[in-house]
């Protein structure tokens, strides 16, 4: 799948799956809140007037390493990365 080709409304819902998700963890610690940040990034270009593919990778990409990094943080704070690393491929066409 190339970046034209970016299933937009499954971005969609993988972002606010992902903040609804956010907004009941717990903790507030640096790798959340840059998460969150990435989230909310992504979100409001999604829902711009001009969402352009390359953005939208971009910021999934993003999400993406935030997660590999923080794997294991995050799971202290209940937030299974790898479903959404997987979903974030499927929409990438990586997985």
């Amino acid at each position: 799948m190339s970046e034209s080709n970016i299933d937009i409304e499954a971005a969609k819902r993988l972002t606010e799956d992902l903040s609804r998700t956010l907004a009941q963890a717990g903790s507030d610690s640096d790798k959340l809140r840059e998460l969150r940040e990435e989230v909310d990034s992504l979100r409001d270009i999604l829902n711009g007037p001009n969402a352009q593919h390359f953005w939208i990778t971009d910021r999934l990409r993003a999400i993406e390493a935030i997660f590999e990094r923080a794997a294991v943080e995050l799971l202290a704070d209940g937030i299974k990365a790898g479903n959404y690393v997987a979903e974030m491929g499927r929409i990438l066409g990586v997985r």
